[in-house]
């Protein structure tokens, strides 16, 4: 699938965005979503009781379900984790009651602003995100500020997914704000629009471990295994994260006008479950050859639907054989897929 994804302003000066967080995530099951976190210079922000963001996104519909996350990163577990530094201390915007917004004041890094966000469909495949500034600017201390949010698109992944006979093949192709991609029918909107100047791009595919990375990106930094325990802190109240079945693919570019991150991983499928297919297999086309013979045997020819009631023994424990091994072999399965049905069922409502 597209992944073309375009950040602009509605204001004459471009905005500044220190660090751009884009972070997919897919599972087992066909449900996937993708964060997107921005850091804003305060240079950007003078002046300004209100900034709105567009963020364009090819596959962007209706149906989509976003929420913003301020609530997760209030969080100082939270927020340690996810920018990689102690917090030393939080100060709310508003007395106390922080649904302003907050400013962490970090062990290492600079003061960061979190603030809430409104975010609002838009047509032609739009998100508008509003930011309030006004209980920012009254404060003596302005740092960058920050806001994070998340898409979940409705019954498809964020990757290309190309299914072989023998391997499974993903493919993540990811672009930001490269103008050449921005659609034919939606040229005249983007002529006066700002992009963003973005000086720091990350970009995090989290994905199932089984895959193998058969092509990486030039700005790959590291892969590493999901720490499930802070991110099911992070999102488990929203998303249902498995545990020991996801791995972190980190990309990382500086000071572009455009970012491009490709890789391809792929999933061997010859294993064993594709010999106990070939033995079950096997048994079954045996059974079905031997009894047309066993049919001929009787004189006059039995009929088809007297034969089941005169095999042998030998065949009816062949028949419980296969069916004892595709439920000992499939249940496993079935049992992750109903929990995922249920799970989904209960985070949508």
């Amino acid at each position: 699938m597209e992944n073309n994804f375009f950040l602009y302003s509605e204001t004459e000066n471009k905005v500044q965005i220190e660090r751009f967080h884009i972070c997919t995530w897919e599972f087992k099951t066909i449900e996937s979503f993708v964060e997107f976190g921005c850091e804003i210079n305060k240079e950007s922000l003078a002046g300004n009781d209100n900034l709105k963001l567009n963020l364009s996104i090819s596959w962007l519909k209706k149906e989509c379900k976003v929420k913003d996350l301020y609530l997760q990163l209030y969080d100082t577990a939270n927020s340690r984790f996810i920018f990689n530094d102690s917090v030393l201390a939080t100060t709310s915007l508003d007395g106390g009651a922080n649904r302003a917004g907050i400013i962490h004041n970090f062990e290492e890094r600079e003061d960061l602003c979190i603030l809430p966000v409104v975010l609002q469909f838009e047509p032609t495949n739009k998100l508008s995100i509003e930011i309030d500034l006004k209980s920012y600017n009254k404060q003596d201390n302005k740092p960058n500020v920050y806001f994070r949010f998340y898409i979940m698109p409705k019954g498809h992944y964020l990757s290309t997914r190309k299914l072989g006979i023998n391997k499974s093949t993903i493919i993540y192709d990811t672009k930001i704000n490269e103008r050449r991609n921005i659609p034919i029918e939606q040229n005249a909107e983007f002529l006066n629009k700002k992009l963003c100047n973005i000086k720091s791009c990350f970009s995090f595919n989290i994905l199932p471990n089984r895959f193998d990375m058969m092509f990486s990106d030039t700005s790959l930094k590291n892969v590493r295994t999901l720490e499930h325990s802070s991110f099911h802190q992070y999102l488990g109240k929203l998303i249902d994260i498995p545990k020991d079945e996801l791995m972190v693919v980190f990309n990382k570019k500086d000071n572009l006008t455009a970012f491009t991150f490709f890789s391809i991983y792929t999933d061997e499928r010859i294993g064993p479950a594709q010999f106990i297919y070939a033995i079950l297999v096997n048994i079954i086309c045996g059974i079905l050859l031997f009894i047309p013979s066993y049919r001929k045997s009787f004189h006059p020819e039995m009929k088809f639907i007297n034969v089941w009631g005169n095999l042998p023994v030998e065949i009816y424990t062949a028949i419980f054989l296969v069916c004892f091994t595709l439920v000992c072999f499939l249940w496993p399965t079935l049992k992750f897929y109903t929990k995922s049905l249920v799970q989904h069922v209960f985070y949508k409502n």
